[in-house]
């Protein structure tokens, strides 16, 4: 095992850029709150490391440690203060730096000395660094100053799972004015659950002997959300903190998480302070932001949608008959959702001026509600005496949808006013992420309609861009799916108003049939709603062999299913979905039973004998049915993918650069194409052929015309 002090260990990497970033956001509000009535704040570093950071690469020093970053913020503090000519914020900066590795410790008393220098107000910033174990330091210190403490904030982040007794966290959040920042080590306790050695460990870090249990189940993922969960549990029951809060922060490289960063604190405005910082960290794509599940414990309403409908309906619901202020709404939800106060402002307004369903009193200068009282109606949704208008019952009996337009240029070259959502698009809503390609590396995308009644998928291919789309979510591509009566009354609406024929795709961010096992399968529910009119159609598209509710609908003229094949080799390497046979044999039955079906044969991946396999599942096809269209793709991958993905041995494949990721070289994407659709049209008479995702020199090279394409996604 690595020591400490070895330079792997304190190579600057994107987790710990991020970690750094939250802590200096956060110090900056906490030291103005706490130094405006106490003058004496101290910071405690619980394993302060070195003094530095250096690059993988180069071996310069690229990053300052924790210490040093606590004391830039506070002397920019009196800084400000100085500017603005008004009182300091604080008369007395105080940074207790602990660190055992005695090479961290040199360093990290020479990087302050030399830092500190630079520094302005040196007089006003106190720095103690001392060389020993954490936990003798803190009982050595709240044994001196008992309940008197300044107001403090324990930065604890350790290397590994040793030395922070959970006895010492709880001794720390005893006192008043004490908060904690903690890395949280999952990864590496999930590694050493197992290991005899390690027990010791755990049950100093956990005041229970839950964890044992923990180490029984089988899936990582489980085990790592029950180790977090746990340990938010033992905050609340036995440390008695009043708002823990978690946020995931996962390898640079890989999807799992690496440690959560777990805030504790017994005062409102530290969470909310802390989860506004983290919510606008985890919205930049960076890391992970983890929803009401990542901070409870108890079964509680989790909200699954990031929307503000979601949040109004919890509000409804959890205020009905009340009369709240603004303030107390926040302070006794903020826990529970996924939200920031922007957002309930939002949801707070809505619900009074365009739904009509609350009442906010006491608003201030431009319609803020800061200060104001919210009554919300006691028979929820809609409260009788409320009701100004026949328009208003009409409300409270179905809820307004509103379907959105915009005009769109096309690779025909025409513009047509098209749906680009529906509400808030978290439903039904337009894949428009591709550009209107003009140079000829441009790929080429129509842009449909999605149906997004899910995310996730359980096949789990190795290349799938749904690991890159994904990554950050606590279940990774682990299958998600939203609440059916949202679906329904969404997609009711554009089938009901919609007048301009289009194809909605179930497949782009899940797998159509993933939930078909389920006591309420999607199928079930979508394809009796499209049934009842002619103008839409709904596309499935699968990995799939799970096709028994399919043949059990009785009407399905306005269904398409679209197949995802590939070489049997190919999909036996990097696929995790039933075999090809069993898919190709599906496809067969639900071909025989009249639907619709299509083809897409992607990624194609130029493998060794390549031809004698692609051309192997032509055979395999045409010997079965034949589909009403095939849409060949390559091998491609967006960085966020192979950022995302645990196998990369799929990425040597990857040679040339467009603007949808990276791509297998020209040359060997052409001849693979030619090839099968050589094929194609020769031996199978077969002419509906398109391309997905392919560059406008592909489709000129090859002799198709793109602008008159007919892919998979589309009519």
């Amino acid at each position: 095992m690595l020591k400490d002090s070895a330079p792997e260990k304190w190579e600057y990497s994107e987790h710990t850029r991020v970690k750094h970033e939250i802590l200096k956001k956060y110090l900056h509000p906490w030291i103005v709150k706490l130094g405006f009535f106490h003058r004496r704040i101290l910071f405690i570093d619980g394993f302060a490391g070195r003094g530095e950071y250096i690059d993988e690469n180069t071996g310069k020093v690229v990053a300052l440690g924790s210490p040093i970053i606590a004391l830039e913020v506070a002397n920019r503090l009196l800084e400000q203060a100085e500017e603005k000519k008004r009182r300091p914020y604080f008369d007395e900066f105080v940074c207790i730096c602990v660190e055992k590795d005695n090479d961290n410790y040199k360093n990290l008393k020479s990087v302050i000395s030399r830092e500190k220098k630079k520094l302005k107000f040196q007089d006003k910033l106190q720095v103690n660094i001392i060389n020993d174990e954490f936990s003798n330091v803190v009982n050595e210190e709240l044994e001196k100053v008992g309940q008197r403490i300044a107001p403090s904030f324990f930065f604890i982040d350790p290397f590994g799972i040793s030395g922070v007794p959970f006895e010492i966290i709880k001794k720390i959040l005893s006192l008043p004015r004490t908060e904690i920042f903690f890395t949280f080590m999952t990864d590496a306790i999930n590694r050493f659950l197992s290991v005899p050695s390690v027990k010791k460990i755990l049950n100093e870090l956990y005041p229970t002997d839950e964890w044992r249990q923990i180490y029984r189940i089988p899936d990582w993922k489980k085990r790592d959300q029950s180790l977090k969960d746990l340990y938010i549990k033992s905050l609340r029951e036995e440390a008695k903190v009043k708002y823990p809060w978690a946020f995931s922060v996962c390898m640079s490289k890989k999807r799992r998480t690496l440690y959560y960063l777990i805030h504790s604190t017994n005062h409102f405005d530290g969470l909310k302070i802390m989860k506004d910082i983290m919510k606008k960290q985890g919205a930049s794509g960076t890391f992970a932001y983890l929803g009401p599940e990542e901070v409870k414990y108890r079964k509680q309403i989790m909200l699954f949608d990031d929307d503000i409908a979601s949040l109004k309906k919890y509000l409804l619901d959890r205020f009905e008959g009340e009369r709240k202020t603004f303030k107390k709404i926040l302070e006794e939800t903020y826990m529970d959702t996924q939200f920031v106060e922007t957002h309930y402002d939002e949801a707070l307004k809505e619900l009074e001026n365009k739904d009509k369903k609350i009442k906010i009193e006491g608003k201030g200068p431009r319609g803020s509600i800061k200060n104001s009282e919210i009554i919300f109606p006691k028979n929820n949704p809609v409260q009788t005496s409320m009701l100004t208008t026949e328009q208003d019952l009409i409300i409270r009996i179905k809820p307004k949808i509103k379907i959105h337009y915009k005009e769109y240029s096309l690779l025909d070259g025409k513009k047509k006013k098209l749906v680009s959502k529906v509400n808030d698009g978290s439903i039904i809503t337009r894949f428009d992420k591709t550009t209107l390609p003009i140079k000829r590396t441009d790929v080429v995308c129509p842009h449909f309609l999605e149906l997004k009644w899910a995310y996730g998928c359980p096949f789990d291919c190795s290349w799938c861009y749904l690991k890159g789309t994904f990554r950050f979510r606590p279940e990774g591509i682990s299958p998600v799916v939203k609440p059916y009566d949202k679906i329904k009354i969404h997609v009711k609406s554009f089938l009901e108003e919609v007048k301009e024929p289009e194809i909605l795709n179930t497949g782009e961010i899940a797998d159509s049939l993933m939930n078909e096992n389920d006591k309420a399968p999607f199928s079930k529910l979508i394809i009796p709603l499209f049934e009842t009119q002619n103008r839409h159609k709904v596309l499935f598209l699968t990995k799939s062999s799970n096709i028994k509710n399919i043949l059990e609908m009785e009407s399905h003229n306005q269904v398409i299913i679209s197949f995802s094949l590939n070489a049997i080799p190919v999909a036996g390497r990097w696929e995790k979905a039933p075999n090809v046979l069993k898919r190709i044999k599906a496809a067969k039955k639900v071909f025989d039973a009249g639907y619709e079906v299509r083809i897409r044969i992607d990624p194609m991946v130029p493998v060794k004998n390549w031809q004698k396999y692609y051309l192997q599942l032509l055979e395999l096809i045409f010997k079965n049915f034949k589909p009403d269209r095939i849409t060949l793709g390559s091998l491609r991958g967006l960085q966020s993918t192979i950022n995302g993905c645990a196998d990369k041995t799929w990425v040597k494949y990857l040679k040339e650069s467009s603007n949808w990721g990276k791509k297998i070289d020209f040359k060997t994407r052409y001849e693979m194409y030619s090839t099968l659709i050589q094929k194609i049209q020769s031996t199978y008479k077969f002419e509906n052929i398109a391309l997905c995702k392919e560059t406008i020199q592909m489709w000129d090279t090859l002799k198709m015309n793109y602008k008159k394409m007919k892919c998979n996604c589309i009519w």
